[in-house]
């Protein structure tokens, strides 16, 4: 320590320097700091580092996300409005006057409730076709596999409440400004006894029965289901792509405890969130302790839904150590359970990339799109009120001399009447009718109100344009425009929706993808076959068998055809051996598949098989794309389906060649997903043509797929038929929304336009 390097402290140095410190490290009069940074480390310290691990996790992303979730609750508030209950038997009238919905939260309101349904309001169908379409060449392993992919993802759209999640969602995006959903898969078990034979001890070859007693699955499903924005946590992270955990709060009772994680845990653990039992009103806002002082750090402060006392258990995925942790804060021996992956997706989690208002970079800690227009909402309601409040005061009053009390009553009774006046020469000498009575001055307040009220429309027609909202009401069309005019409309309308419309399409996507790989990776073989209903043999052996038996048919009848031959030729030669038996009858021609579910699921439950062989979509995610693309091939397939006419002449006369047309054929008919059946049909014709046999098949298979592509583009155009239409009354519902959403803040007073000045009095005699 001698030769350490002594320096003078800047703030307790004299001109002598009498007073310099030496410098000394921090780091070495600080204790050994060893604390865990990684889930491993934390399991290697024991149960109890453990728990003080995810502890601190907990509370650090529910810091990081305090400003957020801060906002949300402000965002959420001003669309919903109070909500005090006033409790059974309760003052009625104390409940409205407290629940009173404001034109701030009005506005907010209908703001949301237009954009909502031009961001999802339908179903996406889905879209599943193969990758690569080779050359010439069927893959029937990757044909049935998309077909397979595509009538799974219908039947599970189809079966699940799909739309529930996608507009919860939806609401917490645009109210909260950050959302997500989850997929859950589901098995049902049953114990099942059987008997099975088991070989004897000690007599070879002997078996003796022997029930047995297992575990066996009867059921499975795969489930989306909503997750509220306020219990699903992040970790503090730069991107969803670097998240290393991220956990969803689960209020659980007592008895739920128990069944799930034990009767011992269930007795140390202290369930502090009370329940709605024995209660006589609901919960209040001034009574929610969300985000409060009192709140714990490592909890959401949600309200718990439940008539019994509860308390939080964190599902944690853990991307860095590939488990699922189940902690809670009621509980400090170590964590309630630990699993390894139990689904095995690709990406881990089963949540969709979260959808969020505007971020920093990837950041998933938003600022709610309300909060860019809730200034103008308040200056609505400000004005509002002060209209209100000058409304009230407005009115026609004035002071008159208590003794033509009289007189002034008569006056102002609205009947034609002569009032004679006794004393005339002071009465004009005073200014006569027009000094007689003082009226109240409210050319201010009318000027007051009218100030307002512009300040108003001038707030609101910001909010508009701040929302979005301007651009729906821009869209509004007149029954006398021109469809052109109202495509213009329409499509400016979408202009600034359509980056939210996109990400919600991408949101809802990735979430059939999640159900999709998560049924194609956990659902039996024949749960999908049974889902599925494709003629295709069950296992490989099954296929290879009827191959087998249809080549063993084909040898026998080759045989039989020789052997009948040469009883010809011997009674052609005038050999008598009785009567001539009836030729052999060829076996039915049955078509050998080519694949099988054992296959096609094994190609789809690898996640690199899955990727290289078909291609997941929604029809809102690749809509423009492809409607551009199916108009070129509908007026490609329009052209050449007379050239399909002439097509075996044509192959004859050696203007094309078979390959040639089969190409070409393919090339149109690929642009369809639903052509499976036809591709296969084509590609199965020859290269070359043998025989005159063999072009009869020809042209008839011609005939079939000229047919087959009619149908195609007859229902194309019944396609875009349709979309006109709903075009149509997309733009009429647009119309309507902005029209509402327009009306909407002068519909909340009850006052309408501010009242005429009264006429000041003329001048005149009286009688």
């Amino acid at each position: 320590m001698d030769d350490r390097r002594e320096v003078v402290s800047a703030f307790a140095a004299t001109v002598d320097g009498n007073e310099a410190v030496p410098y000394e490290p921090a780091t070495e009069d600080l204790p050994d700091i060893d604390d865990p940074e990684t889930p491993e480390d934390a399991e290697a310290k024991g149960a109890h580092e453990e728990w003080k691990f995810w502890d601190g996790q907990i509370t650090a992303g529910l810091t990081y996300e305090n400003r957020w979730r801060m906002e949300a609750e402000e965002c959420e508030a001003s669309y919903f409005g109070p909500d005090n209950d006033p409790g059974r038997g309760g003052d009625k009238d104390s409940g409205k006057s407290e629940n009173q919905i404001t034109d701030k939260t009005a506005l907010i309101h209908a703001n949301i409730d237009v954009l909502a349904p031009l961001v999802y309001s339908e179903t996406p169908q889905p879209v599943v076709r193969r990758r690569f379409y080779g050359d010439g060449k069927v893959d029937e392993t990757g044909l049935m596999a998309a077909e397979v992919g595509q009538r799974l993802a219908n039947y599970l759209l189809d079966t699940t409440d799909f739309d529930v999640p996608m507009m919860n969602a939806r609401n917490d995006w645009l109210i909260a400004g950050r959302a997500t959903a989850r997929v859950l898969y589901k098995a049902r078990f049953e114990t099942v006894t059987e008997v099975v034979q088991r070989p004897h001890p000690r007599f070879p070859g002997v078996t003796i029965p022997e029930e047995v007693t297992s575990e066996k699955k009867t059921g499975e499903e795969v489930l989306p289901r909503a997750t509220e924005w306020r219990r699903f946590l992040c970790a503090p992270a730069s991107s969803w792509d670097e998240m290393p955990w991220v956990a969803v709060e689960v209020p659980m009772t007592r008895t739920k405890v128990t069944k799930r994680f034990g009767q011992e845990v269930a007795d140390q653990m202290s369930f502090d969130t009370p329940g709605m039992k024995d209660k006589a009103r609901g919960m209040r806002d001034d009574e929610d302790d969300g985000f409060s002082s009192v709140m714990p750090i490592n909890e959401t402060g949600a309200r718990a839904r439940s008539p019994f006392d509860t308390a939080m258990v964190w599902e944690i995925w853990s991307a860095e150590t590939q488990e699922v942790i189940w902690w809670s804060a009621n509980y400090n021996s170590g964590v309630l359970d630990k699993r390894p992956d139990i689904l095995g997706l690709e990406r881990f989690y089963p949540f969709p990339r979260p959808l969020t208002a505007t971020v920093k970079g990837q950041s998933l800690t938003p600022r709610p799109d309300i909060k860019y227009y809730e200034q103008r909402a308040d200056e609505i309601d400000l004005a509002t009120k002060k209209m209100k409040v000058i409304l009230d005061a407005l009115s026609v009053s004035g002071l008159f001399p208590g003794d033509m009390q009289q007189e002034v009553k008569k006056l102002l009774n609205g009947k034609n009447e002569m009032i004679p006046v006794s004393a005339w020469l002071q009465f004009i000498e005073k200014g006569g009718s027009l000094n007689l009575i003082q009226w109240l001055p409210i050319e201010a307040m009318i000027k007051a109100v009218q100030a307002l009220s512009t300040m108003r429309r001038e707030a609101k027609d910001a909010m508009f344009e701040a929302s979005g909202v301007s651009d729906v009401m821009r869209a509004s069309t007149d029954p006398s425009e021109t469809a052109t005019a109202q495509q213009i409309k329409g499509r400016y309308a979408g202009l600034r929706l359509s980056d939210k419309q996109r990400r919600m399409a991408i949101f809802a996507l990735e979430t059939l993808q999640i159900m999709m790989e998560i049924g194609l990776e956990h659902f039996d073989t024949q749960t999908i076959a049974d889902i599925t209903g494709l003629d295709l043999p069950m296992t490989r052996a099954e296929r290879e068998a009827i191959a087998m038996q249809a080549q063993l048919a084909q040898q026998q009848f080759q045989q039989d055809m020789q052997m009948y031959s040469q009883l010809q030729q011997l009674a052609a030669a005038g050999v008598q051996f009785g009567q001539m038996p009836p030729a052999p009858t060829p076996p039915p021609d049955s078509e050998i598949p080519q694949t099988s579910y054992e296959e096609v699921h094994a190609r789809l439950r690898s996640d690199f098989g899955r990727k290289i062989t078909i291609n997941i979509e929604t029809q809102s995610t690749i809509l423009a794309d492809e409607q551009a693309d199916k108009e070129a091939r509908i007026e490609f397939l329009g052209a050449f389906s007379q050239f399909v006419q002439q097509l075996a002449p044509m192959m004859q006369s050696g203007v094309f060649d078979m390959k040639t047309a089969k190409e070409l054929l393919l090339f149109g008919v690929r642009g369809f997903p639903k052509s499976r059946t036809l591709e296969s049909m084509i590609a199965a014709l020859p290269d070359e043509p043998k025989g005159q046999e063999q072009q009869e098949d020809t042209q008839v298979t011609v005939a079939k797929i000229r047919a087959e592509v009619d149908k195609e583009i007859e229902a194309m155009q019944q396609a875009n038929n349709d979309k006109e239409r709903a075009h149509e009354k997309e733009i009429e519902r647009m119309k309507i929304g902005g029209d509402l959403v327009s009306k909407a803040a002068d519909a909340m007073t009850d006052q309408g336009e501010p009242p005429e000045a009264p006429a000041p009095a003329k001048r005149g005699s009286q009688e």
